[in-house]
């Protein structure tokens, strides 16, 4: 993990160490000993900072989550959003393992899990507001639901990263298989397709909201006294 020089601290050893064992090993197998061993302490310093796995847990949990919202409010502006890429380009195994936790997340069907996933919603909704506010990203019509759609495709990256590896004749060293010839390949295409949309025109939308408004108004009508 990317952890500042500030933030050295031996509380901050046992969660990065926690962040890197949780993403390889899985939540349910990794141990409090483990994650002593690999930040050089004791199992019992790690309670002591921490109380239980469990709060351990959810402080990397936390951790995460702040470093994706924070790269997320980069995102939103042009200068911030190629530092970002260039740092990645230069230094992927910084990144490695919270892409590693991140995946592990997603794909644990719990009640952490799900938190996880509706925080990363909730911090998408926040930068599509502050885009919206900054006047670069433009006004949406149910903000809920494009946070939504817009955080399961940038999380579907995470989780397909080896496909997409593979699809695209890509080769990378870490078994999630995003490096940085994959983010060279998917960068510019999906940034157009954010930029200049997919479709000519709005025929593909206007069908959609012509059926979806006729039948909500048939089960209206069919539902009314």
């Amino acid at each position: 993990m990317r952890s500042g020089a500030d933030d050295l601290t031996t509380r901050a050893r046992i969660r990065d160490a926690a962040i890197g064992l949780f993403g390889r090993d899985g939540f349910s197998r990794a141990t409090v000993r483990a994650v002593a061993s690999a930040a050089g302490v004791s199992p019992g310093l790690v309670i002591h900072h921490f109380g239980s796995k469990a709060a351990l847990r959810e402080a990397c949990d936390e951790h995460v989550l702040s470093q994706t919202a924070t790269q997320g409010r980069e995102k939103t502006d042009p200068g911030s959003t190629r530092e970002l890429i260039q740092d990645y380009l230069n230094h992927p195994d910084q990144y490695s393992d919270e892409i590693a936790y991140i995946r592990r997340s997603l794909g644990d069907e719990s009640q952490a899990g799900d938190a996880f996933f509706d925080a990363v919603v909730r911090q998408t909704q926040d930068i599509i507001r502050t885009g919206i506010e900054a006047g670069a990203i433009r006004q949406v019509q149910d903000l809920r639901a494009t946070a939504v759609v817009i955080a399961s495709n940038s999380l579907s990256m995470l989780m397909l990263g080896r496909h997409l590896s593979r699809a695209l004749g890509t080769e990378s060293p870490e078994p999630h298989g995003i490096g940085p010839d994959l983010l060279r390949q998917l960068t510019l295409p999906a940034l157009d397709i954010y930029t200049n949309g997919f479709y000519t025109d709005s025929r593909f939308l206007d069908a959609a909201r012509g059926v979806l408004l006729e039948t909500t108004t048939n089960a209206g009508r069919e539902h009314a006294p």
